[in-house]
């Protein structure tokens, strides 16, 4: 760091010029300017060069840290969020199977419930049926079924 640091104050104490060719496509001829180039000297052109290509050099290894630390986290992102659907899916295939396994219970229950309502819609009129069937002093009041829903009398 120390020879860099060095450079750099040497750098800095060059003399600035541009353009370095006479015939730049950016700038076009410069007349006049040839006296100028020639006093330049290529000691100190090479210094500057030298410094433009280590730092472009350090510049680039910096990147190149940067490039993989960046990489390197989007693949652990990558992996854990990877897990995460993996569970995730994992939770939702057992979610799926309870709630097919309580649908199928609730459509069982159902069943179960029309068919007894049936039954008891089959029952009362052979109820009634047979009462009229017994002595009128042996029958039993008409029976009348209530369909109406009932509160519970837990309180």
């Amino acid at each position: 760091k120390q020879w860099y640091q060095r450079r750099v104050r040497a750098g800095k104490r060059l003399t600035k010029f541009q353009p370095l060719l006479p015939h730049s496509a950016s700038y076009g001829i410069i007349p006049g300017d040839h006296a100028a180039l020639k006093q330049l000297n290529p000691r100190h052109m090479i210094e500057l060069l030298t410094l433009y290509e280590e730092h472009l050099r350090q510049s680039a290894a910096v990147v190149t840290e940067e490039q993989n630390n960046l990489t390197r986290n989007i693949k652990q992102t990558d992996t854990t969020v990877a897990q995460i659907l993996a569970v995730t899916q994992k939770k939702h295939n057992v979610y799926t199977v309870w709630s097919n396994n309580i649908q199928s219970s609730v459509k069982e229950v159902n069943a179960h419930l029309v068919n007894m309502q049936k039954t008891v819609d089959g029952l009362v009129p052979l109820v009634n049926e047979l009462n009229d069937l017994l002595p009128v002093d042996e029958r039993m009041a008409t029976f009348v079924q209530d369909d109406s829903p009932r509160e519970s009398s837990n309180s």
